[in-house]
């Protein structure tokens, strides 16, 4: 499987503020390990397609990087799409 380049996850420029403890929140990502490294996580529009391998393929699909806040306080974790989108399978 051939992994194509995603753009760089778009962070808000503001930290919000925790919806659990009011706390500030940091930015961050949660990696996702994978055949031959580690890559950020993606969130893709539309159910899952496979190929005839039965391997999820996501060419066409609309793509979106995922950034995560953590809670400085208490630890609670919010992702979020980012704003600006790429399809890679086009």
């Amino acid at each position: 499987m051939v992994r194509e380049k995603l753009p760089e996850i778009m962070m808000p420029e503001r930290n919000p503020d925790c919806p659990k403890c009011n706390a500030k929140m940091e930015p961050g990502f949660l990696p996702d390990s994978t055949y031959g490294g580690i890559v950020a996580p993606t969130w893709v529009v539309g159910s899952p397609t496979k190929n005839w391998l039965g391997v999820v393929t996501m060419k066409g699909k609309t793509l979106y990087p995922v950034a995560t806040y953590r809670c400085q306080k208490c630890g609670y974790l919010e992702s979020y799409a980012a704003i600006q989108d790429t399809a890679p399978g086009n």
